[in-house]
């Protein structure tokens, strides 16, 4: 007969972990290697059903797990050994926190006995990420007295993680040596492979009441709806639809962010919004009445300031649990399900407007259609004038091209986002919680697995470099992802900032240009990863359109960067103006 030892406590517990999480429908883990963690490490690596991905680097384990949660909505695992090993996740947590996107964080650690005495590889890991996390739990050294807790625990893990507010899990496991132990005696699970609780998260909805009521404010005006990023997991079919159905009986303009997924689809869509609220239009005959704001707004900060400058009445619409007012203009916060919310306006708003004078709507958003065209030629216009590989050019490709695309917080979002029209259906994925640079690989490489489909990334040279972690065992992942880099030798954002003209060059070089010279091309061989350098726009587009991982990298220029930004805004505005005759 098998002993019931602390060691096959600690194996059977990891393995009911696992079973129950599966029955939960978690499928992948990122295992970044130690020894403390073994246990757990086992019984993922053991379960067929789990797809377990090895990082040398716990920060790439944890951002590949947070791309599986912003991709598919469902938590995937990151495990780590203990110490400082477990602060490395720091980053991820914080992003998917930020996000609302679910991850179970698992932190191995020392068993009681061993902590505050010294013992090596020890930290206080207890809440060790604060308030970032939805819940934090250690379960203390498993032992067979609570076996009939631990299927429960699990199950209690998942529900946490993915509701009511999504958000990182922690769930600290300290482990007693020895490690390796068997599986004996796992408890019970439920009949007919059923998860062990069923969980439903109780949805935010508005009554009917409330419903009418937004309709009767939004009916019959000018106003503009801002469609921004609303979450991991949200029912994306459901909410584009719903927002291209509520912009035709308002007859209002979608300035569509390209995290929103609503890009495509819809003759009121506006792209290149950041460039027509810089004309003297915008806050004339394009200023409008009423804004409604879904979820978190797009990256542009001129767009945000227009909005304020405006005086329109804003209502902000978003999930439970954020608060997106950055610009403090907000005449009203609804907290709900977006896509329920807009969904069920769109039959109310569609009855108020009958009721209502259409020929003022249909002249504002004519106005708007008009503005979305001028810009988008201006672009073309001044695109093809330059014919060089620019960091625009190389965004509104990258925007055109991909169904599944990954952009770096800092310039690549923002270049998308303004000079980019989108692919119909696509899909585009960013960390704009924290709108770190942090990650972008990594988090790629998550998204990649989980969603099954080619992915491209686009992202800086910093961007890239920081993630260089992430390029180990790349070539051996199977995935078919092209990792677009800009590389103009340092922080590209920067130049557009005061401290580019108000600081001495040498000082704003080196604290805020920071070349760094490397050699990236170089980098990426060295991994095994094929390297492609387009000298032009159509060899761009043949690497970009290529199958397997590769690095598609281009040279830029930081300083002419932002002359071709300039050149950009300007003949947006102007083109604008004339339209309108401003």
């Amino acid at each position: 007969m098998t002993a019931l030892t602390t060691a096959n406590a600690q194996a059977t517990f990891c393995a009911t972990l696992v079973d129950e999480w599966i029955r939960d429908g978690v499928q992948y883990a990122y295992v970044a290697p130690g020894s403390r963690s073994t246990p757990l490490a086992l019984a993922l690596s053991a379960c067929s059903e789990m797809s377990v991905e090895v990082f040398i680097d716990e920060r790439c384990a944890a951002f590949a797990a947070l791309g599986v949660g912003k991709a598919t909505g469902l938590p995937a695992i990151a495990l780590c050994t203990s110490g400082t090993a477990a602060t490395h996740f720091s980053a991820a947590v914080t992003e998917a926190s930020l996000s609302g996107v679910p991850l179970i964080v698992c932190t191995a650690d020392r068993p009681p006995e061993l902590r505050d005495v010294g013992a090596a590889q020890t930290i206080d890991q207890t809440h060790l990420y604060g308030s970032a996390v939805r819940w934090f739990h250690d379960p203390g050294v498993a032992s067979y007295d609570a076996a009939h807790t631990w299927r429960a625990l699990a199950n209690h893990v998942v529900a946490r993680t993915m509701g009511p507010i999504a958000g990182p899990v922690h769930l600290n496991l300290p482990f007693r040596e020895p490690l390796l132990g068997e599986v004996v005696d796992m408890p019970p699970k439920r009949q007919h492979d059923a998860t062990w609780s069923g969980f439903h998260a109780g949805r935010s909805q508005l009554s009917d009441w409330e419903i009418d009521d937004l309709a009767h404010r939004l009916a019959g005006r000018r106003g503009v709806i801002i469609a921004g990023d609303v979450g991991a997991g949200f029912e994306l079919a459901t909410y584009t639809s719903a927002v291209s159905v509520l912009s035709s009986v308002l007859h209002w303009p979608i300035l569509a962010c390209p995290l929103s997924g609503v890009r495509g689809g819809s003759a009121n869509i506006v792209s290149h919004f950041d460039g027509i609220v810089r004309s003297q239009s915008a806050h004339g005959v394009l200023a409008p009445e009423v804004v409604l704001q879904l979820g978190k707004p797009p990256a542009s900060k001129v767009l945000g300031q227009w909005v304020a400058s405006t005086h329109g009445e804003v209502i902000a619409v978003h999930g439970p649990g954020t608060y997106q007012d950055a610009q403090h203009a907000a005449f009203m916060h609804i907290e709900a399900d977006v896509a329920n919310t807009i969904d069920r306006l769109c039959s109310v708003v569609a009855s108020v407007g009958d009721t209502r004078e259409q020929d003022i709507p249909l002249r504002w958003n004519s106005l708007w259609r008009n503005a979305q065209a001028a810009a988008a030629q201006s672009i073309e216009q001044v695109l093809s004038a330059e014919g060089e590989v620019s960091d625009p050019a190389i965004a509104r490709m990258f925007g055109e091209i991909f169904s599944v695309g990954v952009v770096s917080s800092s310039m690549p979002v923002r270049d998308v986002e303004w000079f980019s029209k989108g692919k119909e259906n696509g899909v585009l994925f960013s960390n704009r919680g924290a709108n770190g640079i942090d990650g972008v690989i990594s988090t790629s490489i998550g998204i990649a697995q989980s969603l099954r489909t080619p992915v491209g990334v686009y992202l800086g040279d910093v961007a890239f470099l920081h993630d260089g972690s992430s390029l180990v065992g790349l070539k051996n992942r199977n995935l078919n992802m092209r990792i677009v880099v800009a590389d103009n030798d340092g922080g590209g954002i920067f130049s557009f900032l005061p401290q580019a003209s108000q600081v001495e060059k040498g000082v704003f070089e080196n604290l805020f240009g920071t070349p760094h010279g490397a050699d990236i091309a170089m980098l990426a061989r060295a991994h095994g990863i094929e390297v492609l350098e387009p000298k032009s726009l159509s060899e761009l587009s043949t690497a970009m359109q290529g199958s397997g991982t590769a690095v598609i990298l281009l040279k830029t220029h930081r300083e002419r960067n932002v002359i071709i930004h300039e050149k950009l805004h300007a003949a947006i505005a102007s083109s604008v103006d004339a339209m309108t005759n401003a």
